[in-house]
């Protein structure tokens, strides 16, 4: 019997854990009796009752696994690590609201099945403000242009990614993975499905307007190297223009700046410029040693 492994990433859901936990498993008993499967609860050290609901069903079910972190590590570590801490033929990653339709994974196996390594779903409709909608698709668009490979609008977390998949990235430490783009551009047949996705039931969303900006813009550093470019650009045309500027304040008999003005001007912005590739070397050798700490959990049941 194939075993499927169920991915959800927690921050205070103690109102959704029991009613996800029980319509993941009558689902698999009903329509996916053919399959065993396990859960895996990743938890972004929720502040609530969350702990000790997920606790208790560990105790009481050996395929429920329970991983806590020492802090909030971000939305996609939680779930880089759900993926990297299954076992089944295939993971399917799915929100603890339930706001994607578990149904829809009996189509993800079927696809899997034709020999799609990653299906993922497109999301045709959700309930939320078209002007949200349009900045949305505007920084998929934005991401697709800047990034190397070119990743699907609309399509979100709620996807199934074969163990292969999983494997090319099972050492991955990064602090701040973009998942998405992680397991679209690893894999070799991807599928998409369009569904409608509901309101959530029970609980708050964690992410809020803030928290989305702060993710877009996480991940356009992370995925992408616009910043960089903009920087270099936006000092490049600085330094042209402080060139022109110290040329033509030379030919008018420096009625603007002095000469030794003008070249503290050239300077400086040079000296911009060049602590702006340094700051990125940096940041990238921080990130690098950061990958390497291997103590992010604080809590283990059923690895």
């Amino acid at each position: 019997m194939s075993l499927i492994s169920i991915c959800i990433p927690v921050l205070n859901e103690e109102d959704n854990i029991l009613n996800t936990f029980h319509t993941i498993d009558n689902f698999f008993k009903k329509d996916l009796s053919e399959y065993s499967y396990e859960i895996i609860f990743t938890d972004n050290d929720s502040t609530d009752d969350t702990e000790n609901i997920i606790t208790e069903l560990a105790k009481k079910n050996k395929n429920i696994k329970y991983i806590r972190f020492k802090k909030n590590l971000g939305y996609d570590k939680s779930i880089l690590e759900g993926y990297k801490n299954s076992n089944g033929e295939a993971s399917i990653v799915i929100h603890c609201d339930l706001q994607d339709p578990i149904g829809l994974i009996k189509n993800f196996i079927t696809e899997w099945k034709k020999g799609h390594d990653v299906v993922y779903g497109i999301i045709k409709t959700r309930k939320e403000s078209l002007l949200f909608t349009f900045f949305r698709n505007l920084y998929y668009k934005i991401m697709n242009v800047n990034s190397e490979s070119n990743y699907p609008l609309g399509a979100g977390d709620f996807r199934l990614v074969d163990k292969k998949v999983i494997n090319r990235f099972a050492n991955n430490n990064n602090l701040y993975p973009y998942v998405r783009g992680l397991t679209f551009s690893l894999s070799n047949n991807p599928k998409g499905i369009e569904y409608d996705r509901t309101d959530r039931k029970f609980g708050k969303s964690k992410l809020g307007y803030y928290g989305t900006l702060t993710y877009a813009i996480s991940y356009l550093i992370e995925e992408t190297r616009i910043f960089v470019r903009f920087f270099a650009r936006f000092n490049l045309i600085i330094f042209a223009f402080s060139v022109i500027f110290s040329l033509i304040n030379v030919y008018l008999d420096f009625k603007f700046f002095s000469l030794f003005q003008n070249l503290i001007l050239l300077l400086l912005v040079i000296l911009i410029f060049i602590c702006t590739i340094i700051s990125e070397y940096i940041l990238r050798i921080y990130f690098q040693i950061k990958k390497e700490n291997k103590t992010i959990y604080k809590k283990q049941i059923n690895l």
